[in-house]
């Protein structure tokens, strides 16, 4: 959870200064910031707590692409001349 914090803060921090170099006033770079730093811990807490099923997912899904691709075949010749 501490390193979620971290870097959530981190990203906040980022978003707030690439805003104010981006010359967005003082309240439109902490909205900014603010925003991506809660999504970036939402988002990190959703896939820790995930992380297996989307690992085995991925694999599923990465075997089965691979698979069918090797499956594919040309189209046969067409009987209409």
């Amino acid at each position: 959870m501490a390193l979620t914090l971290i870097a959530a803060a981190a990203v906040a921090g980022g978003t707030y200064l690439y805003a104010k170099a981006k010359r967005a006033s003082t309240g439109q770079s902490v909205a900014a910031g603010a925003a991506t730093g809660a999504a970036t811990a939402v988002t990190l807490v959703v896939v820790s707590a995930l992380w297996p099923v989307l690992l085995l997912g991925g694999v599923a899904g990465g075997a089965y692409y691979l698979g069918k691709k090797k499956s594919l075949k040309a189209l046969p010749p067409s009987s209409n001349p």
